[in-house]
């Protein structure tokens, strides 16, 4: 990823699914799109950003973090709303699976919400396993409530719950994939 690839976010579609409003990417001012790149360039023992590229343009963001001595990492990926449902989700992640591979990356990993049935099936089809299942805080900018009372309801009820304490946890899924030396 380049400086100017953050630019970019700008002609990103929105997303519509109330599930994944919380994805949609804000507008960035030329200041707050070089704190950005600092963010995500500055250490890259912590984190490199990858951009994914369809016909030139930037339609995907990719980063590994979390990074250990052992070749392993968390990925982390999100593609631009106008290029979801096409499968170039898996091929942008398959490639960059390749890219890791051919840095010596041996295991990677995320973390999905249990809801997010797409992401789920895209990361099973480029060869990450379900892992264990946990209750983790809902994501920033998640609005469960909302959730809960609208359209989603269905798919959201069986993937939160309300904590005595009042507050959300979300149902989250570990996935893996290791790499061939």
């Amino acid at each position: 990823m380049r400086r100017e690839d953050v630019d970019a976010f700008a002609d990103w579609a929105r997303h519509t699914d109330p599930l994944f409003g919380h994805y949609n990417l804000p507008a960035l001012t030329p200041a707050d799109a070089d704190k950005l790149w600092v963010f995500l360039a500055g250490s890259p023992e912590l984190r490199r950003p990858y951009a994914g590229l369809a016909d030139g343009r930037v339609i995907a963001t990719l980063i590994v973090r979390n990074m250990d001595s052992g070749a392993a990492g968390e990925l982390g990926i999100m593609l631009d709303p106008a290029y979801v449902g096409r499968g170039l989700g898996r091929r942008i992640l398959g490639a960059f699976v390749e890219v890791l591979g051919g840095e010596g990356f041996r295991r990677l990993h995320l973390e999905v919400a249990g809801y997010n049935r797409r992401a789920i099936a895209a990361y099973l089809a480029s060869g990450f396993a379900a892992g264990e299942e946990y209750w983790a805080d809902p994501e920033p900018g998640l609005d469960v409530e909302s959730l809960l009372e609208g359209p989603a309801a269905g798919i959201v009820a069986a993937n939160v719950r309300l904590e005595p304490d009042g507050r959300y946890r979300v149902r989250t899924v570990r996935m893996e994939r290791r790499l061939s030396p």
